[in-house]
């Protein structure tokens, strides 16, 4: 399953839009707010998913209330090597940035999603390319890359500017090879 995260390249807070295959998403992150608030919206405007930021010196800490009740607690695990722990309704995933522009998910030990990131980014559009195994729940991956983008990647809105990635230690090399199924 592919989705992409597409960040408005111009609003007052960060906005994205989201196109998954079943149905489409869009997030906006509060103006104004100390800590993270994000909510995603359906299309038809139904709340799908709230994203809350926590204060945290030194680790990014946000939690995701969905609306059928489920909550995951998603935190920076490993800040050297970049490695994010997702917890909750008995699951745990983990996301690891890798050299470059790339990103993979992981639950338990099995690959489940990779994803991508723009080179260049105009204004605060960053845009994000997710494969994913098709039995995956969608909106939680882009809760974790919503949520990263929000907290590590929101820079600069009113530049062009080239993003190389990621050049330090990696918590686990990229599976170039790997295919969703």
């Amino acid at each position: 399953m592919d989705v992409s995260v597409q960040e408005r390249m111009v609003s007052f807070s960060s906005e994205y839009d989201i196109i998954t295959p079943a149905v489409n998403y869009y997030a906006r992150k509060a103006i104004l707010a100390v800590n993270d608030r994000i909510e995603v919206t359906k299309e038809d405007g139904a709340v799908a998913a709230h994203i809350q930021g926590h204060f945290s010196p030194l680790r990014s800490k946000h939690d995701f209330t969905f609306a059928d009740g489920r909550v995951f607690a998603f935190e920076c695990e490993k800040m050297w090597t970049q490695v994010y722990k997702c917890e909750g309704a008995g699951e745990t995933y983990t996301l690891y940035v890798h050299r470059g522009l790339k990103f993979s998910i992981f639950k338990d030990d099995r690959q489940i999603a990779a994803f991508t990131k723009n080179l260049v980014v105009l204004g605060s559009g960053n845009c994000y390319e997710i494969r994913m195994d098709s039995d995956v729940d969608a909106l939680l991956i882009v809760c974790m890359v919503i949520t990263l983008n929000s907290a590590e990647f929101d820079e600069d809105k009113e530049t062009v500017s080239v993003d190389f990635g990621n050049i330090g230690p990696q918590g686990r090399k990229f599976d170039d090879s790997w295919e969703p199924r």
